[in-house]
């Protein structure tokens, strides 16, 4: 029973939740003139609103980690889904600009849970070698649901009124939360798992660390093997291992744990740079097309559907390279293509400076490198699998969204960037990870391999309550039993 796998609904289920704040950040951007025009407020005023969305939404990843190692994943993931359902009302019903505003902050506070408890079940649920097919199904949802969003947020903005998209908004919170009460599995089971083995130590052999009965080497005391019965007395000794596992150390020293990890540290960096790649363009997009050209929300979505299918192709072609090549290899081959299609655009903006697709085509392709970024650096940094698993998936994506709120709040202190400033705040950090991705992660791929990064994974499902024994039992049995049970165990 240790070979657990995803179920089709609980894949639908955390994609939903993965889908929630993607849809609440990506609607969001073509209705931002109106929005700005309806309270009175000015167009870069809520282009800057959503550093505040992404600086809550990193926040609520940091303590969604946490409150997820400590609490239960799904009591947290619930807890999530009702704060954005009721942010998304309040922005709905909002007299002001300031109440709108706070309602966004909610709403990236609540979303940021599904970001990382999809991950963290992924993490907890799949052998290494199968996670990046499924990362790479929820970062094709993080990119479909921001390709399909603004077309039809375009089309609600136009004919209908800005405030239909948080009537959808409510509605999707509502229609997850329903779903993830019946669909995510409960966080006993859950939690029960992996520190079974250690945690059945009161009963004689009832539980999975005593062999379930009187069979060989469970220890009962019951059966005629007078000698191995006494030798799992000391199975009661794992008893105290396992609950170290849920973290009785503070929030620092589990960070400090998790960055002194090199996989993590140098995916978490990469990740970040992608992300302020991406978001930059997301975040002040809307303004230099909408604003500067006079695209209409309709022409705008359009626009930015092709820059998200290059998000989804990046994506796929990661998928595919990720079955025969190291993920090092694979992020150096990802972050060349955005840094060139970077550059490209640098020079594009500045000879047809009147025309949107001199930014959208160029980013189309930047977004193939960063696409398949994504799932490559999660997958990476999942192989940190000690301690604190909840706080380092938190850790991860947070770092992510504090980077992409910080950049483009320093990118527009000066106001709204029109295209070739926009241009070179899209270049900067696409060169700057590809020097990360060609000289740190040839480091990690030397110094980490990814072969041993499976290894401590074996370790707890194979019955720790047996190793012990072996140095205990007499040699002549220990000899003869000892490769037979390594035989089952590989």
């Amino acid at each position: 029973m240790t070979d657990i796998r995803l179920s089709r609904g609980l894949t639908l289920c955390l994609m939903s939740l993965v889908c929630v704040p993607q849809l609440a950040l990506a609607a969001f951007v073509p209705a931002i003139p109106q929005i700005g025009a309806h309270f009175g407020a000015g167009e870069s005023d809520l282009s800057r609103s959503m550093v505040g969305y992404m600086a809550a939404y990193a926040i609520s990843m940091l303590v969604t980690g946490q409150l997820a190692d400590r609490y239960g994943a799904k009591r947290t993931q619930l807890a999530g889904l009702a704060l954005f359902a009721g942010a998304s009302a309040l922005c709905l019903l909002a007299p002001n600009v300031a109440v709108f505003i706070a309602g966004r902050v909610l709403q990236a506070l609540g979303a940021g849970a599904g970001t990382v408890i999809a991950r963290l079940w992924v993490q907890k649920d799949l052998p290494q070698r199968e996670r990046l097919n499924v990362l790479t199904a929820l970062t094709t949802v993080i990119a479909v649901t921001p390709a399909v969003s603004p077309p039809l947020a375009g089309l609600l903005v136009q004919y209908a009124s800005w405030r239909m998209l948080f009537v959808c908004m409510t509605a999707v919170g509502i229609g997850t939360l329903v779903g993830a009460v019946f669909l995510l599995p409960s966080d006993k089971p859950r939690n029960g798992l992996q520190p079974a083995a250690g945690r059945q130590t009161t009963g004689a052999g009832t539980g999975p660390s005593s062999g379930t009965g009187t069979g060989p080497g469970t220890g009962t005391g019951t059966g005629p093997e007078a000698g191995p019965a006494t030798a799992p007395a000391p199975a009661p000794s794992p008893s105290p291992e396992p609950p170290p596992r849920t973290s009785p150390e503070g929030p620092l020293t589990a960070y400090r744990r998790i960055l002194g990890n090199r996989d993590f540290s140098v995916f978490a960096t990469a990740i970040s740079l992608a992300w302020c790649a991406y978001f930059t363009f997301t975040t002040y997009s809307s303004h230099a097309i909408q604003v500067g050209l006079g695209a209409s929300p309709v022409e705008y979505g359009a626009l930015y559907t092709l820059v998200i299918a290059g998000y989804v192709t990046g994506s796929s072609v990661a998928k595919r390279l990720g079955r025969v090549r190291s993920l090092e290899l694979v992020a150096r081959l990802a972050s060349s293509v955005a840094a060139a299609a970077a550059l490209v655009m640098s020079v594009s903006v500045r000879i047809w400076p009147d025309e949107p697709l001199s930014l959208v085509v160029p980013m189309a392709f930047c977004m193939v490198g960063v696409g398949a970024m994504f799932p490559t650096c999660q997958a990476g940094m999942m192989r940190y699998d000690g301690q604190h698993a909840g706080a380092a998936s938190g850790l991860f994506f947070a770092l992510q969204m504090a980077s992409g709120a910080a950049y483009t709040g320093v990118t527009g202190l000066g106001g709204d960037p029109e295209f070739p400033g926009l241009a070179v705040a899209i270049a900067l950090p696409a060169l700057a990870l590809l020097l990360v991705c060609a000289v740190l992660m040839h480091s990690a791929a030397e110094r980490s391999p990814q072969g041993p990064a499976d290894a401590p994974r074996p370790a707890p499902e194979r019955e720790p309550g047996t190793e012990p024994e072996r140095p205990a039992v007499q040699p002549e049995p220990s000899t003869t039993a000892a490769p037979h049970h390594e035989k089952h165990g590989s």
